[in-house]
């Protein structure tokens, strides 16, 4: 661990003029990968003080400072340090509120572990919160799913998210299901979870603002929403990606080579130059899953008259089926719609 924060530190020497380059103010920090919560602090102290340092910020200046947790790594010693770091705002991997669930899902975790987190991050003073939660998975139940909802409602955090299983090659998941021991769970089934969801956290006071993201009034995710609004922003670390506005940029993915090379002052990343092609579906993609939706000036002023047109007869049997509206200047997949939004994007590329 000490070898890749110290290759991690270079990197960031590395590309300490990625954001002067392009003029662009640093506004968010946001550090995630699944369990960077096994970080110590002082670790994680060194690698925001050489943040500030090179990109020559103050944390005053950052409007909002995400951290990924596990609720089973948050002492409230933890907590209290990494708090005093800067961090303004959490992202915990509750999962689910089933031991059962949890257990198959490798989680180290258990439903008392992550509700006392819950509440010793409260403690801490963090006021902004996100809690994760999965549907669509063989052993849910719709009572089960419904529980999981009414549990995270208790905590009310300031944001939710949720996301339905998904199978991936070479995953443990994925060689179980491909030797026949795990049955994905039926569309319809997952569409009714969704539906719930939706419907329940509507009755409790948040809004849907992107396809599996929730909050409570103005508790958006303001570094997630740069992804969707095509802002640049800057990975660091393996496997980690990068967007410029023009040129998309990824990490090698294997840990030894990124310490060996970043280690040697060399970067380890690979990069390719959006066509308009690109730009254009990543237009469709990134601004439906918004429950915003597309102004279609935009497409105009980005792609001009000739790729207009074309998005206007894409988009007409589209409109005409109800598959997408049009309000308030805005097109929008309906928020009934959304569990389906992927095949829906899909048909506006070219």
């Amino acid at each position: 661990m000490e070898s890749y924060v110290e290759a991690l530190l270079n990197e960031i020497k590395l590309k300490k003029d990625f954001f002067r380059d392009k003029g662009i103010p640093l506004t968010t920090i946001y550090i995630g990968g699944g369990t960077p919560s096994l970080l110590s602090a002082t670790q994680l102290s060194k690698i925001v003080s050489t943040v500030c340092e090179f990109f020559e910020i103050s944390l005053k200046d950052i409007e909002e400072f995400t951290m990924e947790v596990n609720p089973d790594d948050v002492t409230p010693d933890y907590l209290a340090v990494i708090k005093k770091s800067g961090i303004n705002r959490l992202s915990m991997g509750v999962q689910s509120f089933s031991d059962e669930d949890l257990k198959w899902m490798n989680r180290r975790h258990c439903s008392k572990q992550a509700i006392e987190a819950f509440h010793n991050a409260r403690a801490a003073g963090f006021d902004n919160i996100s809690l994760d939660l999965i549907f669509g998975f063989e052993l849910l139940t719709m009572e089960r799913w419904n529980s999981n909802l009414k549990k995270i409602l208790e905590l009310r955090p300031e944001h939710i998210s949720s996301y339905q299983m998904s199978i991936e090659p070479k995953s443990k998941l994925g060689t179980l299901y491909e030797k026949g021991c795990y049955k994905a769970t039926p569309d319809e089934m997952s569409y009714r979870e969704y539906q719930l969801l939706q419907r329940t956290l509507d009755e409790a006071g948040y809004a849907q603002y992107e396809v599996s993201n929730f909050s409570l009034p103005g508790k958006e995710a303001i570094h997630n929403s740069g992804y969707w609004n095509l802002t640049p922003y800057l990975g660091l670390g393996p496997a980690a990606h990068s967007f410029d506005g023009d040129n998309r940029f990824w990490n090698c993915s294997n840990l030894n080579q990124y310490i060996l090379q970043t280690g040697m002052g060399k970067t380890c990343s690979k990069q390719e130059k959006l066509t308009i092609k690109d730009k254009f579906n990543e237009t469709m993609m990134l601004s439906l899953r918004k429950c915003d939706g597309l102004n279609p000036g935009l497409i105009k002023e980005r792609f001009g008259e000739s790729m207009f047109s074309m998005f206007e007869k894409l988009s007409a049997p589209l409109l005409k089926s109800g598959n997408l509206v049009l309000a308030e200047g805005k097109i929008k997949i309906p928020p009934e719609k959304l569990f389906l939004s992927d095949g829906i994007i899909r048909d506006l590329f070219i």
